[in-house]
């Protein structure tokens, strides 16, 4: 409707599309080379220390993406998915997290799974 309004208001010449086009990418492509070789180089515990989003350090993460971008960079996006497109664009792809409790024990976990195998 609004479309409608404007053509009759102003004719077909406000129906023209006045959008500046472009990319209004925040990296560019050289910039998103580099992260995809950084990111198949190293691990964010190799880069961050012990200061990464999991306790191993060995898997890219979202906020290990985010930070890393905006620290070589200076690049931020306030949209989640941006990163995730960032990942997929270097070739990785998103993997839920296993569910594991914290106050198991492995030994408990054994031997209840040693008892389910000999019924």
């Amino acid at each position: 409707m609004d479309w409608c309004r404007v053509y009759r208001r102003d004719g077909l010449v406000a129906l023209i599309d006045g959008r500046v086009g472009g990319n209004r990418a925040k990296l560019t492509a050289q910039q998103r080379q580099t992260v995809r070789a950084t990111l198949y180089q190293c691990t964010p515990r190799q880069l961050f220390g012990a200061d990464t989003a999991t306790p191993s350090g060995q898997f890219w993460t979202i906020p290990d993406l985010k930070r890393a971008v905006e620290v070589w960079f200076g690049v931020a996006w306030s949209s989640h998915s941006s990163y995730l497109s960032l990942l997929a664009e270097c070739g990785f792809s998103y993997q839920r997290t296993q569910k594991v409790f914290k106050s198991r024990s492995d030994g408990q976990v054994m031997a209840f799974e040693e008892q389910l195998e000999k019924n």
